[in-house]
């Protein structure tokens, strides 16, 4: 279900549209002898992208999220095919609860801008947002994340930055270097911001962390002295430099990084080593990692890439800051200087 196009895109025009939107909704179940449909908000989710399908794959996304944290969906698709400068349409995604008869529904908004609208496009998103409720921004613009971005863009970025609770990025395929400098900044400015490509760790960390679960276990984390992080490319991904400073934070263990054939690009392994006992952690394939010990049994875990579903849904169970992200990647800012 959707409205045309509203344009300008106004947030009382917006809002308007929403209102109407909703009026049509009931009245349609009315007709249907349906039940009241359920309007569920819990959170205003803002994604900002300048994907080449118009937003569509983030509209996607929106959709199945909401079934676990319904909210009002914002989509800002920065877009040079934009035949306006800021234009929008507001929909309604419905669906029901198995065994039950009443439809639970979100909203979901989407703004088409043109490139030269986004450093103002704050302006129309601040009058949008559900008072009291959450404000989480998912920035999928790769363009102003990258060196070459200019400085309203990046002006427009922190503005749209300052209404969120807490930002998340996706630093997958941008450099190292520079995805650690404006993570850094944020982070001093006391935004509490999350990478995707740390949560991309949580398949890699969770065994690892598992492992060093039982009391009774002969070796101690302590005891571990050298990590040695195996990766393909001739650089250190920013993904190996995350699991570098999560294992070496604790402890200021030193970090050895790697070059290896691997089976897909970025972390290929982990080998954790101390005097009397080596764990190694490392993909047996491109679904599948195996993890062997000196003193214990091989096991295998799955290690297929997550969806952005997935990753989301685990990003959006936690609103506040996490600690054992903000020490890795403090000391992953350390270990990119030495890769």
């Amino acid at each position: 279900m959707s409205s045309a196009v509203i344009f300008p895109a106004q947030p009382e025009q917006i809002l308007k549209g929403l209102s109407k939107l909703w009026t049509s909704v009931g009245q349609e179940e009315k007709q249907h002898g349906g039940p009241t449909v359920l309007r569920a908000c819990a959170m205003t989710l803002i994604v900002a992208t300048d994907d080449s399908d118009t937003g569509f794959a983030a509209s996607q996304t929106i959709t199945d999220l909401m079934r676990e944290h319904a909210g009002r969906g914002i989509v800002v698709t920065v877009s040079p095919s934009a035949e306006r400068s800021l234009e929008a349409r507001v929909l309604a995604q419905c669906w029901k609860p198995f065994g039950k008869a009443q439809q639970i529904c979100s909203e979901q908004i989407e703004i088409l801008a043109q490139p030269e609208s986004w450093s103002t496009v704050d302006a129309t998103l601040t009058g949008l947002t559900v008072a009291d409720l959450p404000v989480i921004f998912w920035c999928r613009h790769s363009g102003i994340l990258r060196k070459t971005a200019n400085s309203a863009d990046r002006a427009g970025l922190e503005a749209v930055m300052d209404l969120a609770t807490k930002v998340v990025l996706d630093t997958k395929g941008i450099d190292a270097a520079c995805a650690l400098e404006l993570l850094a900044r944020w982070n001093a400015q006391g935004r509490v911001v999350a990478d995707l490509e740390w949560t991309r760790l949580t398949p890699w960390r969770e065994p690892l962390a598992h492992l060093f679960d039982y009391p009774e276990r002969g070796t101690k984390f302590s005891a571990f002295h050298t990590v040695e992080i195996e990766h393909t490319g001739e650089k250190a991904p920013l993904s190996a430099l995350y699991l570098g400073g999560w294992l070496s934070a604790p402890r200021h263990a030193r970090v050895i990084f790697r070059k290896v054939n691997g089976f897909t690009p970025g972390l290929h392994g982990v080998h954790l080593v101390s005097d009397s006992e080596t764990i190694v952690f490392e993909r047996a394939s491109s679904e599948c990692a195996t993890l062997r010990s000196t003193h214990g049994p091989e096991r295998k875990y799955p290690m297929a890439e997550p969806s952005l579903t997935a990753l989301m849904t685990e990003e959006l169970s936690l609103m506040g800051f996490d600690p054992a992200y903000d020490a890795a990647l403090t000391v992953a800012q350390e270990l990119n200087s030495q890769a």
